[in-house]
């Protein structure tokens, strides 16, 4: 069975969005886009993201510290995600924030 020409790019498309055309940098962003309050706002958010990483241009091992947060921005289970990266553990599993000093005494 053949597709129309129109199903045809429709189907690319969403091929190469299963793909993962973005970079961990960028899924780390839109990641965290997700705490905001509206529909608008997480857009606004996720352009903001791309925009930011477009200007930057990450390199490799920004990158790769992305692919570690990406892996380790996880909320453990039975928390809402937003409110665990409202918390210090959650920015600093997400990257937003530097862990503790633990080398200086109290």
């Amino acid at each position: 069975m053949r597709l129309p020409s129109g199903w045809a790019g429709a189907a690319l498309a969403a091929a190469l969005a299963l793909a993962g055309c973005s970079t961990p940098c960028q899924e780390l962003g839109n990641q965290l886009c997700t705490c905001r309050a509206s529909t608008t706002d997480r857009s606004t958010c996720e352009r903001a993201v791309k925009d930011e990483l477009n200007r930057l241009k990450p390199s490799k091992d920004e990158e790769s510290f992305c692919d570690e947060k990406l892996k380790s921005c996880k909320a453990p289970s039975g928390i809402d995600f937003c409110t665990w990266l409202d918390g210090a553990e959650g920015k600093v599993q997400c990257g937003i924030a530097y862990p503790p000093d633990t080398t200086t005494p109290p």
